[in-house]
């Protein structure tokens, strides 16, 4: 049976793209974000008045392609003018659809609200019941890498030449998450082939049944190549209360990290931020408790989602339902100055269309007429599931200013020609086609 589509997948060779490739990312998305932006509260509601010749025009040709058969029979959409809210075309907006990969949208607004985008997860290894063990305890960092296992094992081995300590046992501490199942709406085949086992412990994102034993193998073979006898059973414990501590590092910052799970649409990363915003924020760490987090954290920002909304921070659960309406009002809320941690959002933090993350031509998004002429003057969150094509983000349009979007397909064949059918629509917003 397929798995879930290209786009759910983990995106490892776009995680590696090339610092050219970074680069003019960097370059061409200035024409798509803006700063100093002021925007309603993200709930607000703008007054109705005629849209400008601009966007009427754009209403007229979104009106005409959205009857393009491609694009199946339940397209729910709506295109808003950032500044001011003002509905430019809209198609079932609250309509309530698969979203698939849009929902790390949500993930994103909450994680880098719950922690602030400088935030650092801190690893640390610390003592063990015996001198000859020790524990490397998880933190849920996803950016956690072979490199900062590295300058662990660096203070670890100073530690033990200090105390006299020939050899070592490492064991695993990954209680700060609990035993990890599947979340509602999950198919079987998803894991672990498009997500693994939540865990508290993984190094450089490796797709493992275990991530957590993963990374204390990873841990005990770097210990080695730095001179240290290391006997090779890792062992899952809970670290003894109050235990030194040997060794420590933090992370990357939030902020990147967001934005490399958004253009690459990493699914192990979102449900670990999804897991730690529950903990920052006073709810248990299980599906249930990061599902309440995920809807109080948006309730904050002035969205409400209605009951039942998510049931994961990835978006592939097939049980997830968000509206266009929500998916705008999450993207609006980046440019709102009531929430500054928002404000990486803004620039650079999602796929640039014929440029890079999941819209890069590796996709082969953006590459052929129409939608080549909107390469740089769009960046979104793609999604996609069986049967479900999304693309939600901005685009600057005809007039200069920015327009937020949103377009959820269902009931379509996942195929590049229904993406690229979603693609013209985002491409009429910008009004060069």
């Amino acid at each position: 049976m397929p798995g879930p589509g290209p786009e759910a997948r983990h995106h490892r060779t776009v995680h590696r793209a090339s610092a050219l490739r970074l680069l003019a990312s960097a370059v061409v998305v200035g024409a798509v974000g803006v700063a100093g932006v002021l925007v309603p509260a993200a709930g607000a509601v703008a007054a109705s008045a005629p849209l400008s010749a601009t966007d009427q025009r754009t209403h007229d040709r979104l009106t005409t392609r959205s009857g393009d058969s491609r694009l199946g029979p339940d397209l729910a959409g709506l295109v808003a003018d950032l500044g001011t809210g003002q509905t430019v075309w809209a198609a079932h907006r609250a309509e309530r659809q698969l979203p698939a990969s849009n929902v790390k949208l949500l993930t994103a607004v909450n994680a880098l609200e719950a922690f602030g985008p400088d935030h650092r997860f801190r690893t640390t290894v610390v003592a063990g019941a015996t001198s000859h063990r020790v524990v490397l305890v998880g933190s849920g960092d996803p950016s956690l890498s072979r490199a900062d296992l590295r300058r662990l094992a660096t203070q670890t081995v100073a530690a033990a030449t200090a105390t006299g300590t020939g050899w070592v046992r490492v064991d695993v501490d990954d209680s700060l998450f609990p035993g990890p199942r599947p979340a509602r709406g999950w198919r079987s085949e998803y894991l672990i082939s498009e997500v693994s086992p939540v865990r508290a412990l993984v190094v450089d994102q490796h797709r493992r049944w275990d991530t957590s034993i993963d990374a204390g193998r990873v841990f005990a073979d770097v210990l080695e190549r730095k001179g240290l006898d290391v006997r090779r059973s890792v062992t899952r414990v809970t670290a003894p209360a109050g235990a030194a501590t040997i060794g420590e590092v933090y992370g990357d910052g939030l902020a990147a990290t967001v934005a490399d799970m958004l253009r690459t649409s990493d699914n192990d990363v979102a449900e670990a931020l999804h897991r730690l915003v529950a903990l920052q924020t006073g709810f248990r760490p299980t599906w249930p408790g990061a599902a309440a987090a995920q809807v109080a954290g948006l309730a904050r920002l002035g969205i409400t989602l209605p009951s039942g909304s998510v049931y994961d921070g990835s978006g592939l659960s097939r049980a997830d339902r968000l509206r266009p309406l929500d998916l705008v009002a999450v993207l609006r809320a980046a440019f709102d100055p009531a929430h500054p941690a928002l404000a990486s959002l803004q620039q650079g933090s999602l796929a640039v269309a014929g440029v890079s993350g999941t819209l890069a031509p590796d996709y082969l998004r953006y590459v052929t007429a129409p939608t080549r002429c909107a390469v740089g003057l769009v960046q979104a969150k793609t999604g996609s599931l069986r049967g479900v094509v999304t693309l939600s983000g901005y685009a600057r349009g005809a007039d200069g200013r920015l327009k937020v979007f949103s377009f959820l397909l269902n009931h379509v064949p996942s195929t590049l020609a229904t993406r690229r059918a979603v693609d013209r629509l985002a491409t009429t917003v910008t009004g060069c086609w």
